[in-house]
């Protein structure tokens, strides 16, 4: 299969799940023989990626374009417009990045078969931001919508997009998956080498981070022991400052630490000595830093507002209402949990991931959206 594939931003750019997820899906179906085209946008990319040229990459052909602004993607339309010519898939990601319509209504003229994933944009939360904007998308979206097929993560999704676009839409539910890194070895580890909570992802008010702090102020077991929280990810508009103020007002200053943006081995790192990764988040279509801390064998209590319950029936975590009483109630329970009991959700954890979320194994699944097949 030919195949193009949009994103606004793409890996190496950790701006979101969706950079990662993108790419390990390219991955895949270039490695399973596919021919797959990304046309990206240069959006925080470092200084090392070439820009607004073709490079061939283990995820197939790709571009990083540059434009006089990101809302203003008038070289990524001009590259995307020419790949859709040599394809027989067009896969765009995102609703409301200025191109995305635009890539649809080409591969229309075109006559090429679409997939459209939102990623999480039609959640109630996510919708609040630009309301009046995204009422105007969503209205030309649905008149465009017959012929598409759109793609969610999660049986909540599905329902989102019903919900917005109409009952009549098609849509296929294929989970997001990932490429899976080789274990760190934390298992087995001593507790006193994992002396720290771990958030990790983009700061963005979205996210509930501020009702993460408020939990673990709250937590008389969190400030007498010697865990920290670590908070890591870029910084969103500045919100990493409101945060830090929280921090101070809550006098927590010794007990959370910012550390940035995070890749590679670091960031597998940081997931496989977590004591437990906690995702706060109000919503999330999915939520890659749960499989990402799984794949390491570390525990994730997630929030309600999540697609997480598995983490609870599977015994690898907890799914919980984000207020900071009963965060606060979630992580206490694996501050003073038994070695042996914890070492059981470790390795849970890990069998899980590898069980469920290895793209690699699993890419049939893709194949099957992208030509139709699914039942």
């Amino acid at each position: 299969m030919r195949i193009m594939i949009s994103a606004d931003w793409f890996y190496p750019a950790q701006m979101g799940g969706p950079s990662n997820s993108i790419y390990w899906q390219a991955k895949a179906l270039t490695r399973a023989g596919h021919d797959v085209t990304v046309v990206a946008t240069a959006q925080d990319q470092p200084e090392s990626t070439p820009i607004n040229r073709w490079v061939s990459l283990d995820c197939g052909r790709v571009i990083y374009t540059r434009n006089p602004h990101f809302y203003l993607p008038f070289r990524h339309i001009l590259y995307g417009w020419k790949a859709i010519r040599r394809v027989a898939i067009v896969h765009v990601n995102s609703l409301f990045y200025p191109s995305s319509l635009v890539f649809v209504l080409l591969a229309k003229l075109y006559r090429k078969r679409i997939i459209w994933t939102p990623h999480g944009e039609l959640s109630p939360i996510a919708l609040r931001f630009s309301p009046r904007r995204k009422r105007v998308v969503l209205s030309l979206i649905r008149q465009v919508s017959q012929g598409v097929t759109f793609h969610a993560t999660s049986s909540d999704e599905v329902e989102q997009i019903r919900q917005h676009l109409g009952p009549a839409v098609t849509i296929q539910e294929v989970t997001n998956m990932m490429e899976l890194p080789e274990p760190i070895g934390a298992v087995g580890l001593p507790d006193e080498a994992r002396p720290y909570l771990l958030f990790i992802g983009r700061l963005h008010p979205i996210k509930g981070i501020d009702k993460l702090i408020d939990a673990l102020g709250q937590s008389e077991l969190f400030r007498a022991s010697t865990y920290q929280l670590l908070i890591a990810g870029p910084d969103t508009n500045g919100y990493q400052q409101r945060l830090a103020e929280q921090v101070q007002r809550l006098c927590l200053m010794d007990k959370v630490a910012f550390v940035g943006a995070v890749q590679g081995t670091r960031k597998e790192l940081l997931y496989a000595q977590a004591r437990v990764t906690i995702l706060p988040s109000h919503t999330e279509n999915f939520g890659n830093v749960v499989m990402e801390s799984l794949a390491q064998g570390t525990p994730v209590i997630a929030s309600t507002g999540t697609p997480w319950q598995l983490l609870e029936t599977e015994q690898v975590g907890g799914w919980v209402e984000n207020d900071p009483e009963t965060l606060g109630r979630a992580i206490d329970t694996y501050l003073t949990m038994p070695g042996g009991c914890y070492q059981g959700y470790r390795k849970r954890a890990q069998a899980l991931a590898r069980q469920r979320f290895d793209i690699m194994a699993n890419v049939a699944q893709w194949q099957e959206l992208y030509t139709g097949q699914m039942p």
